[in-house]
């Protein structure tokens, strides 16, 4: 950093230090760019400045506000932004909140021009031109939304904004921006042994992240690969070269310090031939490990490995070694530099800690099991240390991560945190667009296992996003490119063109029309699976009700899935967002997932948005406390997570119904199976779900059965089976019994309401 960019770095400091408690953020080389909560999108806070990517089409930002912060409208009538988006859209818009107004709406929507030109430009608005007539009393909260509608074609970087007393305060602040990239932020090492990772090469203004990331694993000259110098940052301009390094496939370096300070990169070029004063053995080592961990071989122009080895030459490199605290396992000396190299190499892993020492692996974690998963969308306020461990704690052993938590300034952490308890990964990173160097510093990480690209598409987006999601692919060595499609309650013209085509109503509803919509998706896509979310529980005129095609909703994409031998995965209601809809008990998250489970379904998830309204609570608060919703679906996921190595033993051949009536309209469903046998009789006056399943190895049968009474009687099934087989092994509340029939051959059960069990049958 030079000493002008450090001087109006200082001052902008201070102006920001000025500007402390007032409605004004600073986020491009400034203090605030860690309170922004971002929805839809992925922020990206990288060499002091910040970048907005959409991963939706309502990308928001919101600062927080507490009662101290609220201001009076007539006293800030003028809000600024100054920003940089490369975009075809041309408007952005901000709401707010007043003591009068006191909810986000479109009777505060402020719309605005904006230019998406990639250059940096300010705007200045008078709040009170604006029809609506609402910015009076006192301003208490406000989203502003960059681009509207966002587009995840986007980019937008935004380096400031607040309100303001006139246009000229408004100016003043624009004027004041640091908006140049800093690529000598100072890292800072407090313990020996310490380790940064940053993109192989060295970095100078002009240039972005990836320019400096291994682009192919084939280098045809690796002597001319670069190495990252660190200055410290009272040297007077003596640089210095940590050695210690490990390369992985995609180019990311791991450095490590040999002793505390505060370092920086060096500016300009530093190829490996350059590095002046560094004992060759070390070189060697930095050489080495570059090679082969980019190349997979010894063999390179900058390492010969058949070269004898001297014993000058080991007893350095040894001596180079103990200088960081690194035993090599065999001091002898090796009988040629090839086998010198990997013992240099093992050391430096050792002491990078770069192999993942986990209980988890990554097949553990890929494995086949019902996943319980957690679509996660926090503001940064609720994001804990203990976080992951929380959310495993409750049985969920999959992450979707979205906005804050997704952010690149918590990413690994959050990798780290999920690789300790033993939860799969998906980032909503907006990785997708050039995987191969978006993911290149935590592809190979265990718990990684996707990146998520959009939710609800429609048919005419198919043929782009599958090939997206095959480049994704590809490039990623098999990771996941996660799409949520849209329910079957969507209407005919959502269904060709996404979700934002119209509102998503429970009319004009097409079995047929959808079912074309799940096959097309099966044909196009190259992924193991297909998902959707279904949303059953309504309110109406005071009752609990169930949406009429509940059964025939799951059924439809159930069937595509298992047709086209894919997986079904299913997001089942967590919380009430509109007072239609009603916040699930315990009991009622049970029989969404025992209704799912008798259609196959192998992945629930739940939308763990923050309850932004307390009359309509989620699974957590904006500040991340537990609500009921957590302990209710908690206990669920625990008891599902219990039988899933029995249930993925078998596969789903599809479901039955019994006692169905017009009383129970949610229980219809097409192309039932008609006869399943392992179930002579069912004797029961409630009304049954049956799921039936084969066993993929032998010639067992197992079932599903669910208590389908109307949820709102609070009505008990009592049951009687009559079962073909020698054993029955059943799973009440998730434990392993062992049933034994009546002198009549039944075997009797009672279901609570919304109780479903899971029951193997042994030939």
């Amino acid at each position: 950093m030079t000493k002008k960019t450090s001087a109006v770095l200082g001052g902008m400091l201070c102006a920001a230090a000025l500007l402390a408690g007032e409605p004004a953020w600073i986020f491009n080389n400034g203090p605030d760019v860690r309170l922004m909560s971002l929805g839809q999108g992925q922020l990206c806070a990288e060499v002091g400045l910040t970048k907005l990517v959409p991963t939706g089409t309502d990308m928001t930002v919101s600062m927080p506000m507490d009662a101290a912060d609220a201001f009076p409208a007539a006293e800030r009538p003028f809000f600024a932004v100054r920003y940089k988006y490369r975009t075809a859209v041309k408007q952005a818009g901000l709401f707010f909140t007043t003591d009068t107004l006191t909810e986000l709406s479109d009777k505060s929507y402020s719309q605005f021009p904006v230019t998406g030109d990639n250059t940096w430009r300010t705007a200045i608005v008078d709040m009170r031109a604006f029809g609506h007539k609402a910015w009076t009393g006192t301003v208490t909260s406000f989203r502003f939304d960059p681009i509207n509608p966002s587009d995840t074609d986007s980019v937008c970087e935004v380096s400031r904004f607040g309100f303001f007393p006139s246009r000229e305060a408004a100016q003043q602040f624009l004027d004041a921006a640091v908006d140049a990239a800093d690529y000598s932020q100072p890292t800072r090492f407090v313990a020996p042994m310490q380790q940064v990772r940053i993109p192989g090469g060295c970095l100078s203004d002009g240039y972005e992240r990836n320019d400096f990331m291994l682009r192919s694993t084939q280098v045809a000259n690796p002597s001319e690969t670069t190495v990252v110098r660190f200055q410290p940052k009272d040297a007077g301009g003596g640089e210095q070269v940590v050695p210690l390094c490990d390369t992985n496939r995609r180019g990311y370096t791991r450095f490590i310090a040999r002793q505390p300070g505060t370092y920086r990169l060096a500016e300009g070029e530093a190829a490996l031939d350059d590095i002046a004063g560094l004992p060759e053995p070390s070189r060697q080592a930095v050489r080495f490990v570059v090679a082969r961990q980019v190349l997979g071989a010894a063999d390179t122009r900058a390492f010969r490995p058949a070269e004898a080895l001297s014993g000058a030459d080991w007893a350095r490199a040894l001596s180079q070694l103990e200088d960081y605290g690194v035993e090599p396992a065999v001091r002898a000396k090796p009988a040629s530099r090839a086998e010198a190299a990997a013992v240099l190499q093992a050391a430096i892993k050792q002491a990078l800690g770069s192999a993942f020492d986990s209980p988890y692996t990554y097949a553990h974690l890929t494995r086949d099991r019902i996943r319980l998963g957690a679509w996660v969308n926090l503001r940064a306020e609720a994001i804990t240390d203990n976080f992951v461990a929380t959310y495993r704690s409750g049985g969920f052993d999959w992450l979707i991560a979205h906005g804050a938590l997704a952010g690149a300034d918590r990413r690994d952490w959050l990798l780290r945190e999920c690789d300790r308890h033993g939860v799969e990964l998906i980032l909503g990173d907006g990785a997708y667009r050039d995987p191969a160097e978006a993911t290149a510093d935590y592809f190979d990480h265990p718990s990684f296992a996707g990146t998520y690209v959009t939710d609800e598409p429609g048919t005419e987006q198919y043929a782009e996003l599958a090939e997206i999601c095959k480049k994704y692919s590809r490039e990623t060595g098999g990771k996941l490119p996660y799409i949520n499609l849209l329910p079957m309650y969507a209407n005919a013209a959502q269904l060709k063109y996404g979700a934002h085509a119209a509102a998503i109503e429970y009319y004009d509803p097409d079995p047929a029309l959808y079912k074309k919509y799940c096959d097309r998706f099966c044909q196009l896509f190259e992924v193991p699976y297909i998902c959707t979310d279904i949303y059953p529980l309504n309110w109406s005129k005071g009752r609990r009700t169930t949406y009429k095609d509940y059964c025939e909703s799951i059924n439809v994409i159930a069937r595509s899935a298992r047709e086209h031998g894919k997986a079904f995965w299913c997001c089942i209601q967590t919380f009430a967002w509109v007072p239609s809809k009603r916040t699930p008990t315990e009991a009622e998250f049970r029989w969404q997932a025992y209704s799912m489970l008798s259609f196959g379904c192998k992945g629930l998830l739940c939308w763990t948005y923050a309850g932004y309204k307390p009359e309509f609570p989620s699974l957590v608060s904006i500040q991340g406390k537990r609500e009921n919703a957590w302990y209710d679906v908690a206990t669920v996921f625990k008891e599902i997570a219990l039988l899933s190595d029995a249930f993925v033993r078998y596969t789903n051949v599809g479901a039955m119904s019994h006692g169905c009536s017009d009383a129970t309209p949610y229980l219809r469903f097409s192309q039932p199976v008609e006869r399943f046998p392992a179930i002579e009789r069912i004797e029961c006056a409630q009304p049954l779900l049956i799921g039936c399943f084969a066993a993929k190895e032998g010639d067992g049968r197992a079932f599903t059965l669910v208590n389908m009474s109307e949820l709102e009687a609070l009505q008990t099934a009592q049951v009687k089976l009559r079962l073909r087989g020698s054993r029955v092994i059943a799973w009440p509340g998730g434990q392993r019994v062992e049933w034994k029939p009546d002198g009549d051959g039944f075997t009797a059960l009672t279901l609570a309401a919304g109780e479903g069990i899971f029951v193997e049958v042994v030939k």
